[in-house]
């Protein structure tokens, strides 16, 4: 059964032809008026936003995209900051996309902002198809500006983070399933399967989204089987060629077949954390010379442990890297062997951790709680689902599960894993305002406001309710690490980087807790050694550092707290700047004069 098209607007295509009625091209002239108005409202919003909050150094993962985009420009590879070597855990399709807006920029980080910007701008299209096919056109223009407005999809408008572009592609992908489930074609699935593919090369996670999509394809429809298999493998040829590519890249670095590396260094963090840990009576992830040096922490009785950091970040005792974020990707991968009791032991413990985590993550003010979930669950069982519209309704339910899904073979989870439930959940919250709504005017006449129109009372009543979703959760977002990390407070890293990068004439290599600093000094970056502190003075000329930063507000290990309190004890590191006013000591620069 098909859908009626009047009911289901259709905002990306429009059926007719040039010898249409003319009713029709006037239906279809104001319906593009209307998407574009829309996308320059939600771009108008995202720049006086911008303007307002305003910006400070570049987001962590935004180095390294934006690292990756310089080094490709300049023919030097698919390289980062981060890690040595190959950067196998990004996708391409960000650095790329950063590189390419940077011809216009003429700077690798304002060229992925205004990539995240683009993307953001055009986030509520699909928002308003999605809902329009679902819940009707009413419910679509108040998600819509729902999209439009709300603060976490703003603020991923301006991070160099791939989650606002990533949110943008699946969101349009599930739009497109949507409008193949009514009128199914071979060209149809085949986009489907291509912008999935495009998705992919954003962020692994789509390969979840995109898996339950082809499996859907034999369940909503009730069309012959032969027509199902022809869709599903349509989508499947499109997706695999455009991931082909990164295949064959983490084939090139690790001899492996796989579609991510992702899932094998989150495997392989887990696997020495819990070894660390006294879980695993054997770590498979370690090169051989670490075993020189297998105590998680040689200053336990004075300095409480931190596994994961070891796991990240260790050195063995000739000052060795060792740790996952100290090795290259590609070597990581090669040495990571699971038994399957080990991987069982942690996608079990994943699940019973990661589940809770996330129903908690759903209960904080970045997500809209408690109005945005409330007003979801209302407008989702506001009226009971009729058997054409169920099985629609039930994907796009499953889609916004798969983030959690994702989680199951991590230790560890970030509220960024969890972005997608929220422009998700506006469109059932949409619904859930009408009906909030039509109970305020049912109200008012109850009530006997014979002076005030009871449409005036509703729309009063469901505005107030949203405005109370969108205000409520503004500091819960702006507080979110994802967001805090380039906020104006960070000016003070910023200013750091780019007074190093003023007294040098050569590459130098930065050592320090976090990426951006040295971005933007225009350096290489070391990870600060998880080990003792005899060790990790050796390291800074085994790894040829040049700039050591220590910041006040953080901690670390034991010498590190050491180095805040009296300095760095070697004649060779020498104070060269501390951080003004206001952020007096909280950053401090010492330069390394290597032996």
């Amino acid at each position: 059964m098909h859908m009626d098209a009047k009911r289901f607007p259709v905002p990306f295509a429009w059926k007719g032809g040039a010898g249409g009625s003319l009713d029709q091209l006037q239906e279809r002239s104001l319906h593009w008026v209307l998407m574009a108005s829309i996308v320059v409202i939600s771009l108008a919003v995202r720049i006086a936003s911008l303007h307002f909050c305003g910006i400070g150094a570049i987001e962590s993962d935004g180095a390294e995209y934006a690292r990756i985009a310089e080094n490709l420009r300049k023919g030097l590879g698919y390289v980062g900051i981060v890690t040595p070597g190959a950067e196998l855990n990004f996708p391409p399709l960000l650095p790329l996309l950063i590189a390419g807006a940077s011809f216009i920029t003429r700077d690798y980080m304002q060229a992925g902002r205004l990539v995240a910007l683009i993307a953001g701008a055009l986030l509520p299209l699909p928002v308003f198809g999605i809902t329009a096919r679902l819940f009707g056109r009413r419910a679509a223009i108040i998600a819509t500006a729902l999209a439009i407005a709300n603060p976490l999809l703003v603020n991923l408008s301006f991070a160099v983070l791939s989650e606002g572009p990533y949110l943008t592609l699946i969101l349009t992908a599930v739009y497109l399933v949507l409008t193949a489930f009514d009128r199914p074609s071979i060209p149809k699935w085949c986009l489907i399967g291509g912008v999935f593919g495009v998705a992919y090369l954003l962020r692994p996670e789509a390969l979840l989204p995109f898996g339950v999509t082809v499996v859907s394809v034999f369940f909503v429809t009730a069309d012959d089987l032969g027509d199902k298999c022809k869709r599903a493998f349509a989508a499947l040829v499109v997706f695999s060629l455009l991931t082909l590519p990164e295949v064959a890249l983490l084939y090139k670095y690790t001899g492996r077949i796989q579609l991510t590396a992702k899932t094998t260094i989150m495997l392989a963090m887990a696997d020495r954390a819990m070894f660390a840990k006294g879980n695993f009576k054997a770590d498979h992830t370690l090169s051989s010379s670490e075993h020189d040096d297998p105590s998680p922490e040689p200053n336990a009785e004075s300095w409480q442990p931190w596994p994961e950091k070891w796991g990240d970040h260790a050195v063995n005792l000739s000052a060795e890297r060792t740790g996952t974020w100290m090795r290259t990707n590609a070597d990581v991968i090669r040495n990571t062997r699971l038994t399957s009791r080990e991987f069982a032991y942690i996608v079990v413990h994943a699940i019973f951790h990661n589940v809770p985590a996330a129903l908690d993550q759903l209960s904080k003010r970045w997500s809209g709680a408690p109005f945005l979930p409330a007003l979801a669950l209302l407008g989702a069982v506001r009226r009971p689902w009729k058997r054409e519209n169920a099985s629609r309704l039930a994907f796009v339910a499953i889609i916004a599960a798969t983030p959690i899904v994702a989680t199951f073979t991590t230790l560890w989870v970030y509220p960024r894993f969890y972005f997608l439930l929220v422009p998700i959940m506006l469109i059932p919250a949409a619904n859930g305002l009408l009906f909030v709504a039509a109970w305020g005017a049912e109200s008012g006449k109850a009530l006997g406001w014979r002076r005030i129109d009871p449409a005036v009372i509703g729309v009063s009543v469901s505005t107030l309710f949203a405005l109370a979703l969108l205000i409520y959760s503004v500091n819960g977002v702006r507080s979110l690490f994802e967001f805090s990390q380039s906020s104006p407070s960070t000016l003070a890293s910023k200013e750091a980087g780019e007074w190093i990068e003023k007294q040098q004439h050569s590459p130098v290599k930065v050592m320090d807790l976090t990426v951006p600093l040295a971005f933007h000094a225009d350096a290489e970056f070391a990870y600060f050694p998880y080990c003792s502190g005899e060790t990790a003075l050796r390291f800074l000329d085994t790894d040829h550092v040049d700039y050591i930063v220590l910041r006040r507000d953080e901690q670390y290990t034991q010498y590190y707290a050491e180095w805040l309190a009296h300095g760095i004890p070697d004649p060779r590191a020498q104070l060269v700047y501390v951080s003004p006013a206001p952020d007096a000591g909280e950053i401090m620069v010492y330069r390394w004069h290597r032996t």
